[in-house]
């Protein structure tokens, strides 16, 4: 039967409304219990939640010859730190090789204060002898052109995580920088990051 023009809409009768409330009940809960995977326990549920990170740290690195791949290759070193072995700054001794011309001067210069700032918990990490590894990757946003083809700049990503002995990991707060890479005799090399 069709229903005429002049006839009450029918969620305005009280049993019709009630039903459809039950019937929009019943569909909520059954599309629940079939996202949950038919378990009722969301802590034993087989959906694996993965961040951003771990799915970029399964992706191929780039090419540690590529500007690109350089400057990611550089601050992964500059911002992993040994804390209980090193002192602040000593990371960016070890990252020389991927060093361009400016940062070498300034590494090479007597009391110079080149490299990232150490964290205040330095002294508490190098007590407990917990490592600080850094996760590095290149943003996708391209920085515009500019007008030395031996000069590119990159938004690089870092996330850093302290480890400790015991396995137990703490993550420390994300950091973005714009690294300024140069062509040079020996290939492509971060010059500035800040």
């Amino acid at each position: 039967m069709v229903p005429s023009r002049s006839r009450p809409l029918a969620w305005r009768y009280p049993i019709v409304r009630a039903s459809l409330v039950v019937m929009l009940m019943v569909g909520v809960a059954s599309v629940s219990a079939a996202c949950a995977g038919g378990s009722g326990d969301s802590a034993t549920s087989s959906v694996a939640v993965s961040s951003t990170t771990r799915r970029l740290e399964a992706a191929p690195q780039p090419d540690p010859a590529s500007p690109d791949g350089v400057a990611v290759a550089a601050l992964r070193e500059i911002y992993t730190w040994h804390p209980a072995d090193e002192m602040p700054g000593a990371s960016l001794e070890r990252a020389r090789k991927w060093l361009g011309p400016n940062l070498i001067r300034i590494l090479d210069t007597p009391a110079s204060d080149a490299g990232p700032k150490p964290s205040l918990q330095w002294g508490d990490w190098a007590r407990a002898r917990a490592q600080v590894e850094a996760f590095t990757f290149a943003s996708g946003e391209k920085a515009p052109p500019g007008a030395d083809p031996d000069h590119q700049q990159y938004k690089i990503g870092i996330e850093q995580t302290a480890v400790y002995p015991d396995g137990h990991r703490d993550q420390l707060a994300p950091a973005t920088v714009i690294a300024t890479v140069v062509r040079t005799a020996d290939g492509w090399r971060l010059d500035e990051f800040h």
